[in-house]
């Protein structure tokens, strides 16, 4: 697992959002708020979907979800991805 302070020495401030245990549409609406929503000093997304519990959150988080303020997605480990933000 990669440690928080590497994320931030890294990519900047960052906030993290848990999608554990959501459903699809409920992550997806979580996701939506959360692009809309963040503080204008946060440099990226820490998004936590998990990946014991199958791949149905990874693979919207990964592949499926977009936005115009994502810059770039990034596999930080086998639960996590960082959504790079425009600033």
């Amino acid at each position: 697992m990669v440690p928080d302070a590497f994320i931030e020495y890294y990519y900047g401030k960052y906030k993290v959002v848990d999608l554990h245990r959501l459903t699809k549409e409920d992550a997806k609406i979580q996701l939506l708020y959360e692009m809309n929503s963040y503080d204008a000093g946060i440099k990226c997304l820490v998004v936590v979907h998990g990946y014991h519990g199958g791949t149905t959150i990874k693979n919207l988080v990964r592949k499926e979800f977009s936005h115009e303020s994502i810059v770039e997605k990034i596999n930080l480990d086998a639960g996590r991805t960082i959504y790079k933000l425009k600033n």
